[in-house]
């Protein structure tokens, strides 16, 4: 307790009821309850803070933790309280599915603004469904989930006017247009994490959003059915792409000024022309790429296309943090030469080309001589002063030059 050396006065409890239960909204459920042992002024505000967050660890079993949640959201009801914030850790051993919708339509009634479901269930190789209560949820802002399903609407409507925040990991979406009926859905969403669960079988991942400021997504599929990738959103500020084989990877327009990093391969087949035009198509959308991040593998995926197919200009970068990690080094030059504009350079190699390799394979004359800036990360090996010593010799233009081991 706060109190006064002098009059030993608790100033802490004196505080509003509203003050106190802001405070205790920073804390879990299970330590919002045990503030109810300090005075009779602590005993029931716990039950009047506006955020209900569980693990199931904390319950003697399913039945336990229902009780208590079904009292929470009663008692919130009839005093007409919101429940601004609901997260749950759910690792039960019997998942009752009605129940569970029951209670998460309540929720959603209750005018929730942040949910969490950190599932951790898979019934008969089932994971958890969501409600379709969700999908027209005006209040929600923020939608965390872990390892659920997202059920096809149906002729049910679809509105989330007020989400900022998507984050889905581990989810399976039963039906090709779910996902994208969600983005759609969401007239002022700024942040989307997509990673799918890895028997998901989308076929289209398929983004198109007005407002998107920040896009990850991150496949652990297995090798068979890629999804085509599709990326619309002209106020991207980072976009991060991981996938294996994607089936195609298109993006038509992000913000001008966007950090990208791409790590993904084409296994293609360079001798049909409908193969050729896919890793076309993405090229041409990565020409407008202001800062990339690309992969080793990406890198190589580029350099096949190169021996085939003209590179396009990539007349916009202005920044680049290549890999060449389990690679070589003559994968780099066919791209670079494509950078006219580049001004910054981030190298991260595994192991130093010798001189013999750089000569067979230079460095482009128009980033030696639009280059500023210079970062090697290298084992720090002979090999690497000479490298230096190259791009010292050679870049016309720069000013700085930064070696770093990795």
């Amino acid at each position: 307790m706060a109190r006064t050396e002098v009059s030993g006065k608790d100033w802490l409890s004196d505080l509003p009821c509203h003050l106190l239960c802001r405070i205790l909204s920073k804390l879990s459920t299970k330590e919002s309850v045990r503030t109810s042992i300090l005075s009779r002024r602590w005993s029931n505000l716990w039950s009047l803070v506006s955020v209900l967050d569980l693990d199931f660890q904390d319950f003697k079993g399913v039945h336990d933790m229902g009780e208590f949640i079904d009292s929470f959201m009663e008692s919130h009801e009839e005093l007409g309280l919101k429940l601004k914030r609901f997260n749950l850790f759910y690792a039960v051993h019997e998942h009752f599915h009605k129940v569970f919708v029951r209670r998460l339509n309540k929720v959603v009634k209750l005018g929730v603004c942040d949910l969490t479901i950190q599932n951790m269930v898979d019934v008969d190789e089932a994971l958890v469904r969501m409600p379709l209560s969700l999908y027209s949820c005006a209040t929600l802002v923020n939608l965390i989930v872990y390892c659920v399903v997202f059920d096809h609407p149906g002729s049910k409507s679809v509105s989330l006017p007020s989400v900022k925040k998507m984050y889905f990991e581990g989810v399976k979406f039963d039906g090709h247009s779910v996902l994208e009926t969600l983005i759609s859905s969401c007239p002022v969403l700024e942040e989307l994490t997509v990673i799918p669960h890895p028997e998901d079988y989308l076929e289209v991942i398929r983004v198109r959003s007005q407002s998107l400021e920040s896009f990850r997504l991150e496949s652990k599929r297995f090798e068979c059915d890629n999804p085509n990738v599709e990326i619309d959103a002209p106020s991207l500020k980072f976009m991060s792409i991981f996938d294996n084989k994607p089936e195609s990877l298109k993006i038509h327009r992000i913000g001008p000024f966007a950090e990208v990093t791409v790590d993904v391969e084409f296994d293609v087949e360079y001798d049909d022309p409908s193969e050729i035009a896919k890793v076309h198509n993405f090229l041409v959308g990565l020409s407008s790429f202001h800062e990339l991040t690309i992969s080793a593998r990406t890198l190589e995926s580029i350099d096949e296309y190169s021996k085939v197919e003209p590179l396009p200009p990539f007349s916009n970068l202005f920044r680049l943090d290549a890999s060449l990690v389990e690679s070589s080094w003559e994968v780099l030059p066919a791209f670079l030469g494509c950078c006219i504009n580049l001004d910054s350079l981030v190298l991260e190699l595994d192991h130093v080309p010798e001189m013999e390799e750089i000569k067979l394979s230079p460095v482009p004359q128009c980033v030696l001589s639009s280059l500023d800036f210079l970062q090697l990360k290298t084992p720090s090996t002979p090999s690497k002063m000479k490298l230096a010593t190259y791009f010292r010799k050679n870049c016309t233009t720069l000013t700085k030059m930064l070696l770093s081991g990795r």
